[in-house]
Protein backbone atom coordinates (compact mmCIF):
# COMPACT_ATOMS: atom_id res chain seq x y z
CA UNK A 1 0.00 0.00 0.00
CA UNK A 2 2.72 2.06 0.82
CA UNK A 3 4.43 1.54 -2.50
CA UNK A 4 1.40 3.20 -4.14
CA UNK A 5 0.83 5.87 -2.68
CA UNK A 6 4.50 6.77 -3.13
CA UNK A 7 4.51 5.94 -7.15
CA UNK A 8 1.08 8.52 -6.98
CA UNK A 9 3.08 11.04 -5.13
CA UNK A 10 5.96 10.86 -7.78
CA UNK A 11 3.70 11.14 -10.60
CA UNK A 12 1.70 14.16 -9.13
CA UNK A 13 5.07 15.38 -8.76
CA UNK A 14 6.29 14.89 -12.51
CA UNK A 15 2.98 16.14 -13.79
CA UNK A 16 2.95 19.59 -11.70
CA UNK A 17 6.49 20.10 -13.37
CA UNK A 18 5.94 19.24 -16.97
CA UNK A 19 2.76 21.47 -16.76
CA UNK A 20 4.80 24.27 -15.33
CA UNK A 21 7.83 24.35 -17.74
CA UNK A 22 5.70 23.31 -20.93
CA UNK A 23 4.48 26.42 -22.42
CA UNK A 24 1.02 26.71 -22.49
CA UNK A 25 0.18 26.46 -26.55
CA UNK A 26 1.70 22.72 -26.38
CA UNK A 27 -0.60 21.94 -24.37
CA UNK A 28 -3.85 23.85 -25.26
CA UNK A 29 -4.12 24.56 -29.14
CA UNK A 30 -3.38 27.99 -29.78
CA UNK A 31 -7.08 28.69 -31.26
CA UNK A 32 -8.65 28.02 -28.28
CA UNK A 33 -6.04 30.07 -26.05
CA UNK A 34 -7.49 33.95 -25.97
CA UNK A 35 -5.01 36.52 -27.39
CA UNK A 36 -3.40 39.23 -24.95
CA UNK A 37 -2.29 41.34 -27.38
CA UNK A 38 -3.84 43.18 -29.83
CA UNK A 39 -6.83 46.28 -29.18
CA UNK A 40 -9.45 46.02 -27.05
CA UNK A 41 -12.99 45.55 -27.51
CA UNK A 42 -13.58 49.03 -26.44
CA UNK A 43 -10.74 49.90 -28.85
CA UNK A 44 -12.42 48.70 -31.40
CA UNK A 45 -16.24 50.02 -31.04
CA UNK A 46 -14.13 53.71 -30.92
CA UNK A 47 -11.89 53.00 -34.24
CA UNK A 48 -15.57 52.11 -35.53
CA UNK A 49 -16.86 55.48 -34.27
CA UNK A 50 -13.75 57.37 -35.87
CA UNK A 51 -15.60 56.19 -39.36
CA UNK A 52 -17.19 59.26 -41.70
CA UNK A 53 -20.58 56.66 -42.40
CA UNK A 54 -20.96 56.09 -38.45
CA UNK A 55 -20.29 59.81 -37.52
CA UNK A 56 -23.40 60.60 -40.14
CA UNK A 57 -25.09 57.44 -38.95
CA UNK A 58 -25.04 58.57 -35.07
CA UNK A 59 -26.25 62.34 -36.24
CA UNK A 60 -29.13 61.13 -37.56
CA UNK A 61 -29.71 58.14 -34.76
CA UNK A 62 -28.42 59.63 -31.75
CA UNK A 63 -29.90 56.50 -29.46
CA UNK A 64 -27.74 54.09 -32.10
CA UNK A 65 -25.94 50.87 -30.21
CA UNK A 66 -22.66 49.94 -31.04
CA UNK A 67 -21.34 47.00 -29.79
CA UNK A 68 -19.06 44.03 -29.78
CA UNK A 69 -21.36 41.07 -30.59
CA UNK A 70 -18.45 38.04 -31.26
CA UNK A 71 -14.49 37.54 -31.46
CA UNK A 72 -13.80 34.90 -34.09
CA UNK A 73 -10.64 34.82 -36.02
CA UNK A 74 -8.51 37.21 -34.46
CA UNK A 75 -11.26 39.48 -35.36
CA UNK A 76 -13.84 41.29 -33.54
CA UNK A 77 -17.47 41.65 -35.38
CA UNK A 78 -18.73 45.67 -34.26
CA UNK A 79 -22.95 45.53 -34.60
CA UNK A 80 -23.97 49.05 -35.70
CA UNK A 81 -27.68 49.29 -35.05
CA UNK A 82 -30.74 50.71 -33.40
CA UNK A 83 -34.09 49.37 -31.77
CA UNK A 84 -36.56 50.97 -33.76
CA UNK A 85 -40.83 49.85 -33.72
CA UNK A 86 -39.71 47.05 -31.14
CA UNK A 87 -37.33 45.25 -33.72
CA UNK A 88 -33.62 45.52 -34.73
CA UNK A 89 -32.38 48.01 -37.57
CA UNK A 90 -28.95 47.08 -38.42
CA UNK A 91 -27.34 49.79 -39.99
CA UNK A 92 -23.56 47.46 -40.93
CA UNK A 93 -21.14 45.25 -39.40
CA UNK A 94 -17.90 45.73 -38.82
CA UNK A 95 -14.81 43.28 -38.80
CA UNK A 96 -11.84 44.83 -36.50
CA UNK A 97 -8.72 43.16 -36.81
CA UNK A 98 -7.79 43.06 -33.11
CA UNK A 99 -3.88 42.44 -34.00
CA UNK A 100 -3.81 45.85 -36.72
CA UNK A 101 -7.31 47.77 -35.57
CA UNK A 102 -8.45 47.49 -39.30
CA UNK A 103 -11.80 48.39 -39.80
CA UNK A 104 -13.72 46.35 -42.01
CA UNK A 105 -17.07 46.89 -43.25
CA UNK A 106 -19.57 43.98 -44.13
CA UNK A 107 -21.41 45.98 -46.79
CA UNK A 108 -20.68 49.01 -48.53
CA UNK A 109 -22.97 52.33 -46.93
CA UNK A 110 -23.51 55.23 -49.12
CA UNK A 111 -23.44 58.56 -47.89
CA UNK A 112 -26.73 60.60 -47.79
CA UNK A 113 -26.72 62.23 -50.83
CA UNK A 114 -28.56 65.91 -50.64
CA UNK A 115 -28.68 69.19 -51.62
CA UNK A 116 -30.91 72.10 -50.57
CA UNK A 117 -33.75 73.89 -52.05
CA UNK A 118 -34.17 77.49 -50.69
CA UNK A 119 -36.88 80.33 -51.66
CA UNK A 120 -39.86 82.42 -50.25
CA UNK A 121 -43.07 81.44 -48.96
CA UNK A 122 -45.56 83.72 -49.78
CA UNK A 123 -49.48 84.05 -48.70
CA UNK A 124 -52.45 86.54 -50.07
CA UNK A 125 -52.86 87.81 -46.49
CA UNK A 126 -51.25 90.24 -43.70
CA UNK A 127 -49.54 87.91 -42.18
CA UNK A 128 -47.87 83.97 -42.74
CA UNK A 129 -50.57 81.26 -41.67
CA UNK A 130 -49.31 77.75 -39.70
CA UNK A 131 -49.09 75.40 -42.53
CA UNK A 132 -46.47 72.72 -44.30
CA UNK A 133 -44.19 72.75 -47.10
CA UNK A 134 -44.77 69.50 -48.72
CA UNK A 135 -41.87 68.18 -51.33
CA UNK A 136 -43.10 65.39 -54.02
CA UNK A 137 -40.32 63.26 -55.64
CA UNK A 138 -41.29 62.80 -59.26
CA UNK A 139 -39.31 59.44 -59.39
CA UNK A 140 -41.91 57.39 -57.06
CA UNK A 141 -44.61 59.89 -56.05
CA UNK A 142 -43.25 59.95 -52.15
CA UNK A 143 -43.90 63.60 -50.29
CA UNK A 144 -41.76 64.70 -47.87
CA UNK A 145 -43.08 67.51 -45.71
CA UNK A 146 -41.71 70.47 -43.38
CA UNK A 147 -43.95 71.97 -40.74
CA UNK A 148 -44.10 75.72 -40.64
CA UNK A 149 -45.49 77.18 -37.41
CA UNK A 150 -46.40 80.66 -39.46
CA UNK A 151 -45.05 84.43 -39.25
CA UNK A 152 -46.35 87.78 -38.41
CA UNK A 153 -44.15 89.55 -40.92
CA UNK A 154 -45.97 91.06 -43.91
CA UNK A 155 -43.58 90.00 -46.34
CA UNK A 156 -42.30 86.54 -47.74
CA UNK A 157 -40.41 84.99 -45.11
CA UNK A 158 -37.75 82.33 -46.47
CA UNK A 159 -37.36 78.93 -45.96
CA UNK A 160 -35.00 75.99 -46.42
CA UNK A 161 -35.86 72.34 -47.62
CA UNK A 162 -32.77 69.58 -47.46
CA UNK A 163 -34.04 66.65 -50.04
CA UNK A 164 -32.02 63.39 -51.02
CA UNK A 165 -31.27 63.79 -54.89
CA UNK A 166 -33.59 63.92 -57.45
CA UNK A 167 -36.47 65.76 -58.98
CA UNK A 168 -39.17 67.29 -56.74
CA UNK A 169 -42.34 69.62 -57.31
CA UNK A 170 -43.19 71.32 -53.94
CA UNK A 171 -46.21 73.52 -52.76
CA UNK A 172 -46.58 75.56 -49.63
CA UNK A 173 -50.07 73.92 -47.83
CA UNK A 174 -52.07 75.84 -46.24
CA UNK A 175 -55.62 74.61 -46.49
CA UNK A 176 -57.13 72.67 -49.39
CA UNK A 177 -58.42 75.88 -50.83
CA UNK A 178 -54.80 77.89 -50.37
CA UNK A 179 -51.97 76.48 -51.58
CA UNK A 180 -48.80 78.15 -53.52
CA UNK A 181 -46.76 77.03 -55.49
CA UNK A 182 -43.62 78.17 -57.56
CA UNK A 183 -45.25 78.26 -61.46
CA UNK A 184 -43.84 78.92 -64.68
CA UNK A 185 -46.49 81.39 -64.96
CA UNK A 186 -46.22 83.06 -61.67
CA UNK A 187 -42.77 82.05 -60.04
CA UNK A 188 -42.68 84.82 -57.64
CA UNK A 189 -46.24 85.74 -57.29
CA UNK A 190 -45.40 89.27 -58.73
CA UNK A 191 -45.48 88.78 -62.40
CA UNK A 192 -48.27 90.25 -64.48
CA UNK A 193 -49.18 86.79 -65.72
CA UNK A 194 -49.94 85.59 -62.57
CA UNK A 195 -53.70 86.88 -63.25
CA UNK A 196 -53.62 84.88 -66.78
CA UNK A 197 -56.08 81.79 -66.84
CA UNK A 198 -53.32 79.98 -68.56
CA UNK A 199 -53.00 76.39 -67.36
CA UNK A 200 -50.15 76.34 -64.41
CA UNK A 201 -47.01 74.41 -65.06
CA UNK A 202 -45.07 73.52 -61.58
CA UNK A 203 -41.16 74.42 -61.52
CA UNK A 204 -39.31 71.32 -61.41
CA UNK A 205 -36.44 71.60 -58.45
CA UNK A 206 -33.58 69.43 -59.68
CA UNK A 207 -31.83 68.51 -56.45
CA UNK A 208 -28.79 67.87 -56.74
CA UNK A 209 -26.10 66.51 -54.10
CA UNK A 210 -23.79 69.43 -51.95
CA UNK A 211 -25.69 71.96 -53.87
CA UNK A 212 -28.19 74.66 -53.16
CA UNK A 213 -31.23 75.44 -55.70
CA UNK A 214 -32.08 79.01 -54.70
CA UNK A 215 -35.18 80.79 -55.76
CA UNK A 216 -37.88 78.57 -55.67
CA UNK A 217 -40.64 80.61 -54.22
CA UNK A 218 -44.03 78.98 -53.07
CA UNK A 219 -46.13 82.06 -54.19
CA UNK A 220 -48.10 81.31 -56.97
CA UNK A 221 -52.36 81.23 -55.41
CA UNK A 222 -53.43 83.24 -58.52
CA UNK A 223 -55.00 80.38 -60.72
CA UNK A 224 -58.94 78.88 -60.47
CA UNK A 225 -59.71 75.21 -60.03
CA UNK A 226 -59.80 74.58 -64.31
CA UNK A 227 -55.87 76.07 -64.67
CA UNK A 228 -54.69 75.03 -61.22
CA UNK A 229 -51.29 73.10 -61.12
CA UNK A 230 -51.06 69.01 -61.15
CA UNK A 231 -48.82 68.10 -57.99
Amino acid sequence: MKIIILVFIVLITGGFLYFKNTPLEEIIPEKFIPSTNGITENQAIENVKQLPEVQEYLKNVPNAIIEVDNEIMGEYNVHTYEIKDGHTATHNWYRVSIKSGEVTPEFEVKQNQTGTVTGKLCYPSEVLPEGKIEAKRLSDGKIFVQNYKGSLATKPQPYAFELEEGDYYLRYFVTENFIGYSSTVCPTGKEETCGDEKQRVLRKAEIKTGETLSNYDLCDYFYKDANAPKF
